[in-house]
């Protein structure tokens, strides 16, 4: 288990995770009311989900270089002071182009947060903790939809939709000054007691150089095919991620004909269930590892397990009860976001120089969401043709298969820093 001084950066990890995803869970479960107010389509609509990952994508791997470069302390601070701001304003918007330029400027802000957070993981914690202490950070994911799903439902339904942004939006600056209080790497936290810092600091693999230009760093990690298949790889996760981040409370409106009080509260349950089992799973992944099987991408093999069971959304369309959808949705998504933890968790191991952490899992991450951005739009359209989810979830459900073969293939061998 994780001592108390890690065990705190951990929770601050959580609380940046949880307030990046309440963020991103406003839209989602406001939509139905914002489409009302502007008489949007579905297509319309999984344009605007998507709007925040056309600026994040492509910032993705500047801002893990930016982390690398300048350091964990500065870049999350100016992160989470962008895409607070773009949160709040979002509640401003009078027309498609405002609301549009306010997600995009989310997506600007929010770049940075995934790459840093995974950077201070390798900042705090050995080898051997890395599985638990990510599956604690990105538990926030699930959380955010757990409590802040039926937390903006009711604020869109006593407040408005307008209100729900604005206030969600604020809680970004509460966690900014404690961030700034608190939070250094391990050799100049003045909190830590120097037994705990003496662990940190002989059990990390590495001490991080000074950080590289940022195209020798590019060009070095677009050689290595490590890269290219975490980037495939998490990808093939995030699909599913991202189109029940955007769509969820829609699917349960639309074709399972809940109100939206009903769907927010319908929609926590899957997440809830997530938050158990991603957090066992990520203390038995460093469990069930040795020095040598991470050291060679051991995780691998766990990643690719994961990927397989997430394939049980496919039987959503095969069933009508209520529990029994959600019953489906909470498997597959306990699985899908226990696998983003893992995909974590192996890019740490296999990444052997740490002053190149930050920009491989912006590549990673990249590829993520390059196929993130796609969801929306496509579930969008597909809905909007076929007047129903059934086809979306399909794509959804075979899009693991291609992401355990490439994770079987391409992530063999540890990716080499630039000095290599």
């Amino acid at each position: 288990m994780l001592r108390h001084g890690r065990f705190y950066i951990a929770l601050f990890l959580f609380s940046n995770v949880l307030i990046n995803f309440a963020d991103r869970v406003n839209l989602s479960v406001a939509a139905p009311e914002i489409a009302r107010s502007f008489h949007w389509d579905p297509a319309r609509m999984g344009w605007i989900f998507s709007a925040y990952l056309w600026t994040y994508t492509i910032l993705l791997i500047p801002a893990g270089w930016l982390v690398d470069r300048f350091g964990t302390r500065l870049i999350s601070s100016l992160s989470i002071i962008v895409w607070s701001t773009a949160a709040m304003l979002t509640g401003a918007v009078t027309n498609l182009a405002g609301m549009i330029a306010a997600r995009s400027a989310l997506g600007v802000g929010e770049a940075a947060a995934m790459p840093a957070c995974n950077k201070v993981v390798r900042q705090w914690f050995p080898a051997n903790e890395r599985g638990l202490a990510t599956a604690i950070f990105h538990s926030g994911v699930f959380v955010s939809a757990a409590v802040g799903g039926p937390l903006v439902a009711w604020l869109v339904i006593h407040t408005g939709w307008r209100w729900s942004f604005v206030i969600m939006g604020s809680a970004g600056f509460l966690w900014l000054v404690c961030w700034l209080i608190w939070f250094a790497p391990p050799e100049d936290a003045r909190w830590l007691s120097e037994k705990e810092r003496q662990h940190i600091l002989e059990s990390r693999d590495r001490v991080q150089g000074p950080g590289q230009p940022f195209w020798p760093v590019a060009r070095t990690l677009l050689r290595q095919p490590a890269t290219w298949g975490l980037a495939l790889t998490e990808g093939c996760v995030n699909y599913m991620n991202y189109m029940f981040l955007a769509w969820l409370p829609s699917y349960l409106v639309q074709d399972r004909g809940m109100d939206l009080m009903k769907a927010g509260l319908f929609s926590a349950i899957p997440y809830a269930t997530g938050i158990v089992l991603e957090l066992c799973f990520g203390h038995l992944s460093d469990r069930v590892l040795s020095h040598s099987r991470w050291k060679a991408g051991g995780r691998r093999n766990q990643v690719i397990v994961f990927l397989l069971l997430s394939t049980v959304i496919l039987l959503i369309n095969a069933v009508h009860s209520q529990w029994a959808i959600i019953a489906i949705i909470s498997l597959a998504l306990a699985f899908n976001t226990t696998t983003v933890t893992l995909m974590y968790a192996l890019t740490n191991d296999l990444v052997e120089d740490p002053g190149v952490a930050g920009a491989a899992f912006g590549f990673m991450l990249l590829g993520g969401n390059v196929f993130g951005m796609a969801a929306p739009i496509v579930t969008g359209y597909m809905v909007k043709a076929a007047g129903n989810f059934s086809g979306a979830f399909i794509v959804a459900g075979l899009l693991p298969l291609l992401g355990a073969a490439t994770a079987w293939l391409l992530t063999r061998k540890p990716i080499h820093g630039v000095h290599v």
